[in-house]
Parts: C-alpha cells; structure tokens; sequence
C-alpha cells in the first residue's frame, strides 16, 4: 500500500509588516492637511470680496487693470494638489521613498505659501487658518523625516 502523503500546506504568506507610529501620525496629519485645504477653499469663495481687495492691484485713476480673479485658480490648485497629495499617500504608506520626498516638498510648498498668505495682511480667519496649515505643516515634516519613516522605507521600500 502507497503511504498517503499528507496534504501541501501553501507556504505562509509575508504578513505585512505593521507600519511604525510616525508612519502612521504622517499620514493622519497628511490627510488633516487636505481636509483643511478644502476648509480654505470655502473661506476663500465666500471671502472673495474681502480678499480680493488685498490680492487685486489698487484701481488707480482711468486704469484698465481688472481685478485679479483668484478663485478658479485657488480651486483647481487644491484639486491637483490633493488628489497629487492622496496618491504619494497611498503610496508612502506601501514603502515608497520618493513619494516621502515628494510629501514632503508638498507640505514645505504649503508652509512657503501659508508663510506668504500671512504677510498679504488678509481677513483674520484666513490669517489663522493660514497659520494653523504653517504649524501643521511643520509637524508633519517631523513625522515625514522621523526616524521611525525612514528605516521604514528603507526596510520596505520599492
């Protein structure tokens, strides 16, 4: 009689590896960013008027300088960024080191224009969201270069 051979058991798949802490917090205040971004957007569509008198060049006399219109470019800058923003995220979280770098550069983009926004002089609120994006920008730049982040895509990285 043949020995019955016992059933192959499928080799044990790699389980993903837990993602560290600091992973993690970078994606939470990444995504806080984004959300924030679309809060700005709404601020900047219903303080147009207030805004555009800080942003638009000063009527002068006969001057045939129209006013700036700034919202369609403030909307489709948010649109590209974020969706640019959610897919380096998505990416980052797998491993990928280039989209860190990349995050990274998008969140100092971000602190450069918030930095920027606030010496405009704009209506208050603006002015404190613009602050809030400075400092939240700033700590996520912690979480993005944290050590924990970088062995992470070094370990896992693509």
């Amino acid at each position: 009689m043949p020995e019955t051979e016992a059933p192959q058991q499928a080799a044990p798949e790699a389980e993903p590896q837990a993602r560290p802490p600091a992973v993690v917090i970078a994606c939470w205040l990444l995504w806080s960013m984004v959300a924030a971004g679309l809060l700005v957007c709404v601020l900047v569509v219903t303080q147009r008027d207030d805004l555009g008198s800080v942003w638009s060049p000063m009527q002068v006399g006969d001057s045939t300088v129209q006013p700036v219109e700034f919202v369609p470019v403030i909307l489709v800058l948010y649109a590209v960024t974020a969706v640019l923003a959610a897919t380096l995220i998505a990416l980052f979280r797998v491993g990928h080191n280039w989209a860190r770098h990349s995050l990274a550069a998008i969140v100092a983009g971000v602190i450069v224009v918030a930095v920027a926004t606030v010496r405009t002089d704009p209506p208050t609120m603006v002015d404190g969201m613009a602050i809030a994006a400075a400092v939240i920008g700033a700590v996520t730049l912690v979480f993005l270069w944290h050590p924990q982040s970088r062995e992470y895509v070094r370990t896992f990285g693509r």
